[in-house]
């Protein structure tokens, strides 16, 4: 799977949360279900991406991490805090990222494993803010810039499939994905330009970053681990959409 096979997926895969994110008060939920295919495809392709020794260890630990984050964060807000369940759910796959290496029977690379699978759990895990971002705006009636940043961040890996060289392709996906995230939050939100502009800024360089580094990898190419180069991104930015959602006034 080339650059633009992938890029589209992470595309499609943002619309679908823009698409969740006008539910109404089922959209956390749907949120969550969402979430977990993030993590399922995280998981599927990590162990590729870097080129883990123990690939069905790091995808059990990897994907179920990123599935357990989001069924907390739905389950259990009325015990915890939905960010404490976030912590709590990168604890615990720290953890069992642990145990795994322990149980191993094949000793190589420990030490890569090790970092490999907890670089995987941390990204994994983070994708459960767009839930969190989603009840807040949910209850604040914002929802309409939790749609802003996940459309932003469709146009930004969409603009990523064109067949430019990689800093060409990261200006203009920067650019796209702040033009179209900066209309959509002034329009839907009404908020002023400059913080729309703000808005738009964070989600198409963060993206744009993710996909970059990912996208870097000798394997990245190849079907499998060139799943991850789109779910990361998409991952990731939850902690932006999450970020905007509580900062607003």
């Amino acid at each position: 799977m080339t650059v633009p096979e992938r890029a589209p997926l992470g595309a499609a895969l943002a619309l679908l949360l823009a698409v969740v994110s006008l539910t109404g008060v089922v959209s956390p939920l749907l949120m969550a279900a969402s979430v977990a295919l993030l993590a399922l495809l995280i998981g599927i392709a990590w162990p590729g991406l870097l080129e883990l020794p123990s690939p069905g260890g790091t995808f059990v630990v990897v994907a179920g991490t990123g599935i357990l984050g989001a069924l907390v964060t739905v389950l259990a807000p009325d015990r915890i805090t939905p960010i404490s369940g976030v912590v709590m759910v990168c604890a615990t796959g720290v953890f069992a990222s642990f145990i795994h290496q322990m149980t191993r029977t094949d000793r190589r690379d420990l030490t890569a494993s090790l970092t490999g699978t907890v670089a995987g759990v941390f990204v994994a895990a983070i994708a459960a803010c767009w839930i969190i971002a989603q009840s807040a705006a949910e209850e604040a009636g914002t929802t309409g810039v939790v749609t802003s940043i996940a459309a932003g961040l469709a146009a930004t890996l969409l603009v990523n499939a064109t067949p430019l060289p990689a800093l060409g392709r990261f200006v203009l996906s920067a650019l796209g994905g702040v033009g179209v995230t900066m209309a959509l939050v002034v329009s839907l939100a009404g908020l002023g330009p400059a913080v729309a502009a703000a808005i738009g800024l964070v989600t198409a360089i963060g993206a744009s970053c993710a996909h970059l580094l990912t996208g870097s990898s000798l394997v990245a190419r190849e079907p499998v681990p060139s799943l991850a180069v789109a779910a990361v991104p998409v991952a990731t930015v939850g902690v932006a959409a999450h970020l905007v959602v509580v900062l607003l006034p």
